[in-house]
């Protein structure tokens, strides 16, 4: 006769082989008698920093979908992140909230950032996976972009290959405004600056990466003195558009300039801030009128890398 131990370890397994998030139907093939989890690790965009340019921090949550498995199909699973490394466990305690691989196929994963809604149950107000959001200036802070620094990831894994890892890419586009004295100014102060016929209201698919700007607004934000550098850094809906307006108010005095999109060589050459992709650009403050040039594109990365006048990628 088995020990009672023994037969209350197998008889947890078995149970724990049916049980999944978010899942259609029972299943009758397990793998091997026994579930495999899944094993979820991530990197953005070749490097280990997220779009608020820091580490994956305590608490950050991804929302995981699965193709269906034997029947089973598990959506927007709650996994976060306990280290600083990109390597994700499940956000809850029960069989319910951990993705088990159900046969030995090939299945693939889909996820996102930042986390919405619940275990089971696609994300946005008709659980249809999309999230619709207005950006506000209060909200472009490093700790408000994360807000809405959409990224997606896709991979693959399976019972004998449970490594799933997600490399993430950024859904939105990245403004780094840089500000320089010119003629007639010896150096900058405190100035505030608004920027209009930009998109701020918009939408992210959390099945597919993908965004769409809804209306375009404007922004006022301050930038505090500082003898290094003076920039801003924005984070806008990807959208297509001929310029951007922008007045700067410093020392009683307000100037007014025109932001111009670049063309896209890879998109029929038209004006657009493409997603994944930091646009920088030197705005020189004269004493009669603002001087704006494009002094860089660049996928989107995050470099202590000195920019044209000396400026840092925030």
């Amino acid at each position: 006769m088995k020990p009672v131990n023994q037969i209350r370890f197998v008889a947890f397994v078995a149970a724990a082989a049916t049980l999944f998030g978010g899942c259609e139907k029972e299943s009758d093939n397990t793998v091997d008698a026994a579930p495999v989890a899944a094993r979820i690790t991530s990197t953005i965009d070749a490097m280990e920093t997220r779009a608020a340019n820091t580490s994956w921090a305590e608490g950050d949550a991804i929302g995981i979908t699965t193709t269906y498995m034997n029947g089973v199909k598990y959506t927007n699973i709650k996994y976060h992140t306990t280290t600083t490394t990109g390597g994700f466990t499940p956000a809850g305690s029960t069989p319910h909230d951990t993705i088990y691989f159900q046969n030995k196929e090939n299945v693939t994963f889909t996820a996102y950032y930042p986390y919405d809604g619940t275990n089971g149950t696609a994300p946005g107000t008709n659980a249809d996976g999309i999230l619709t959001k207005t950006i506000t200036a209060a909200g472009q802070t490093a700790a408000g972009q994360t807000e809405f620094d959409f990224l997606f990831a896709t991979a693959t894994g399976s019972s004998t290959s449970p490594n799933v890892e997600f490399r993430f890419r950024h859904c939105m586009s990245r403004l780094v405004l840089n500000f320089l004295p010119g003629n007639g100014i010896t150096s900058l102060c405190d100035l505030e600056y608004t920027i209009s016929n930009l998109a701020f209201q918009g939408t992210f698919d959390t099945g597919t990466g993908e965004t769409q700007m809804t209306e375009a607004g404007s922004l006022t934000l301050s930038v505090p003195y500082d003898a290094s550098a003076m920039y801003s850094t924005l984070i806008v809906f990807p959208q297509q558009a001929f310029s951007a307006d922008i007045r700067i108010a410093m020392n009683n005095a307000d100037y007014t300039g025109t932001i111009d999109f670049p063309e896209n060589p890879a998109n029929s050459n038209v004006h657009e801030f493409a997603p994944g992709h930091s646009y920088t650009y030197n705005i020189t403050v004269h004493d009669t009128e603002l001087t704006i040039k494009l002094a860089d594109i660049k996928d989107w990365e995050d470099e202590d890398t000195p920019i044209d006048g000396g400026a840092f990628l925030e």
